[in-house]
């Protein structure tokens, strides 16, 4: 039997204890007291097993167990990186989630690891320490992300086009990588499955001075980009600017790229095959607008009608044409030149046929503006593991930080991120 005056006291411990514990999950902080600033105030660091929303990591009991583990390692890794590192000026929280990944034909499960530290800041009136709700910096480790997003097909001459001329054009839909209504003559075009280097630096990098150097960090594991968000890259930023970076670094198998080179060849042979494709869906979309039209007798269906008649007699010539540009480049000219990487015009993304046509076939021996130098997924590289989903083929690092006077947070956690973190340890991840 516990005495009436135990239970007593124990009912309000346990009151207490709630509250606190509830009072904790709103506000970290509590009522700590401050003077003007919360940047040197001892911060408060809370790992995966109180995250400020509930974590569901999605898949079998198995995946789940394997992402899991593979995100505990990391935390751990992070928390070893600030082992002689005092936090102040946040509240570091950090939380596990599925991501979405899509690297084609390669499925290998995408998760994240997330530390986000939110920015601590003195309250004006009351003199207590107060957490913004939202963070701006974060580091995040993704397991098999997307690596980049395709070319736009207008870009390589490809996808949706125009025949006539403006202001009298009709604009017509090809899809790139099936023919419309015949669901048994699906075929994915080659060239729909091209990433060119801009699209894998893409919110990676604004280095535009020298975007190559970027390309080939990420491409091979070695080194990172950054995308300033605010500040000046190349200026002088001083004492009292802003800055705010969004640095990324992708942590890969040594020695295997993960983009390899679309050469000539292989651009013009995949742009034979997509003919075959755009002749068809030609075909299928004239015919479903001249459908709509049928029977319509205003002015402007029969000024549609005679541009859809116009283009019915201009495109086979057009599809003539570029065959045999094709076909003569692929005979006429010599192994050296057909093994090149294939940098192509990226004419302004134009829709206009003709200008296509014009573009086809024109190579470039140096990527610049407007121009794209085109690759595909390394097979060698994401054709491992597939029989493992969750296991990491290969991750993304990244820590967007800030710099300024009233968050030093921020920059003394990338630079103790700099010093401390353990690459190597990450990188034996995913070998």
């Amino acid at each position: 039997m516990i005495p009436k005056m135990k239970k007593s006291i124990l009912a309000i411990t346990l009151f207490l204890s709630s509250t606190i514990t509830f009072a904790q999950k709103k506000d970290l902080m509590g009522n700590v007291p401050c003077n003007g600033t919360a940047d040197d105030i001892p911060g408060i660091y809370t790992n995966h097993t109180n995250p400020k929303y509930p974590i569901s990591l999605k898949g079998t009991s198995a995946e789940k167990t394997a992402m899991t583990n593979q995100l505990i390692a990391i935390e751990k890794l992070e928390e070893a990186s600030r082992k002689e590192f005092q936090l102040t000026g946040c509240v570091a929280r950090v939380s596990f989630a599925n991501i979405t990944g899509n690297n084609g034909s390669f499925h290998h499960t995408s998760y994240s690891y997330q530390l986000a530290a939110y920015q601590n800041v003195c309250h004006v009136t009351q003199h207590i320490v107060k957490t913004v709700d939202e963070y701006r910096t974060v580091l995040r480790v993704d397991i098999n992300p997307t690596l980049a997003g395709n070319v736009a097909p207008s870009e390589i001459g490809i996808g949706d086009v125009n025949i006539s001329k403006y202001p009298n054009t009709i604009q017509y839909q090809i899809p790139i990588d099936n023919i419309q209504g015949n669901s048994s003559g699906n075929k994915q075009s080659n060239v729909s499955t091209y990433i060119s280097e801009r699209r894998l630096l893409n919110n990676r990098s604004n280095n535009y001075k020298d975007y190559h150097t970027d390309f080939l960090k990420l491409n091979n594991g070695n080194g990172y980009s950054e995308n300033w968000m605010n500040g000046d890259r190349y200026g002088n930023n001083g004492p009292n600017s802003y800055q705010f970076i969004d640095r990324h670094y992708l942590i890969t198998k040594p020695g295997i790229p993960l983009l390899i080179p679309v050469s000539r060849k292989q651009y013009l042979q995949d742009m034979l095959d997509y003919l075959e494709i755009e002749k068809a869906n030609f075909e299928y979309d004239w015919n479903s607008k001249m459908k709509g039209l049928a029977g319509n007798n205003a002015d402007y269906a029969k000024k549609q009608m005679d541009i859809l008649q116009a283009d019915k007699v201009a495109y086979p010539k057009l599809y003539a044409a570029k065959k045999e540009k094709l076909k003569q480049l692929l005979t006429g000219k010599k192994e050296d030149w057909l093994q090149k990487q294939a940098i192509v015009g990226n004419p302004g993304n134009a829709y206009d046929a003709n200008e296509r046509l014009k573009e086809l076939g024109n190579f470039y021996d140096k990527e610049e503006e407007y121009k794209s130098a085109l690759y595909v997924l390394n097979p060698e590289y994401f054709n491992r593991n597939t029989n493992q989903p969750a296991k990491p083929i290969f991750m993304e690092v990244q820590f967007r930080y800030e710099i300024s006077a009233d968050r030093g947070f921020s920059g003394r956690l990338i630079r103790n991120f700099e010093k401390n973190f353990d690459f190597n340890a990450l990188r034996k991840r995913v070998e």
